[in-house]
């Protein structure tokens, strides 16, 4: 029978208040997670797990959210997958399925531990190969504590991204707007270039700033660039 080891740590069914700083987008691997064979074997849809219940006694509960063109296969495939004791399909919405899923086995009770991190799960997406997440999580040891905790149970963390909660897509991730504003004119100005077309003076007449402001912002937004876009190599 397959362990169902990730579920209450990855939608733990609680909430909690805590000012959330860090925005993790990670993969996790392992044999043991439930129904990467069904996400496999129906490549063309995408399964994400909206949430996940247990009863004080009795089985766990999933509920999937399928998205794709045609549901040909779905209830077959999750008849077919180990985990999978019964399904029942809920509702059915032009290119989107709700699925039920009881799970034939117990949460672990290993992993109780994992209620106390703070850190909160936004979406989880079931792949052929893993678990994609996208996590809140309160501070980098919180991050590095959930990580290690994966790793020493031998799944795979491997992550994608790191950044502040509070940034968008449209932002430079964890930098100021007077920093972005800073990076922008000495890029199109050629501060970057080589060789160089404008000096540090130049950009700071531009901004109206002194040159020791510029130089400061300019310093601080690399270093945020580099630390979200490479900090990464570190776990």
């Amino acid at each position: 029978m397959v362990s169902l080891a990730p579920i209450t740590s990855v939608f733990p069914v609680f909430v909690f208040s805590v000012l959330m700083s860090l925005t993790a987008e990670f993969k996790l691997r392992s044999p043991r997670l439930p129904l990467t064979d069904v996400a496999g074997a129906m490549s063309d849809l995408t399964f994400r797990l909206e949430s996940a219940e247990q009863p004080h006694s009795g089985p766990v509960v999933f509920f999937i959210r399928v998205t794709g063109p045609s549901f040909e296969g779905v209830d077959a495939a999750f008849t077919e997958s180990t985990p999978v004791s019964e399904h029942f399909l809920i509702s059915e919405v032009e290119s989107v399925q709700l699925h039920q899923l009881v799970l034939a086995d117990a949460r672990p009770a290993f992993l109780d531990a994992l209620w106390f991190h703070r850190t909160f799960p936004e979406s989880v997406t079931i792949e052929a190969d893993g678990w994609r997440i996208k996590q809140q999580f309160a501070n980098r040891d919180e991050l590095s504590t959930y990580r290690e905790f994966w790793r020493t149970i031998d799944f795979s963390f491997d992550l994608d991204r790191l950044y502040d909660s509070t940034s968008t897509d449209a932002e430079l991730i964890g930098v100021s707007n007077k920093q972005r504003e800073a990076l922008l004119t000495a890029y199109e100005a050629g501060y970057f270039a080589v060789p160089q077309e404008a000096s540090l003076d130049d950009i700071a007449a531009v901004l109206d700033i002194s040159r020791s402001a510029l130089a400061e912002r300019l310093h601080r937004a690399q270093s945020h660039l580099i630390e979200h876009f490479y900090y990464t190599d570190l776990y």
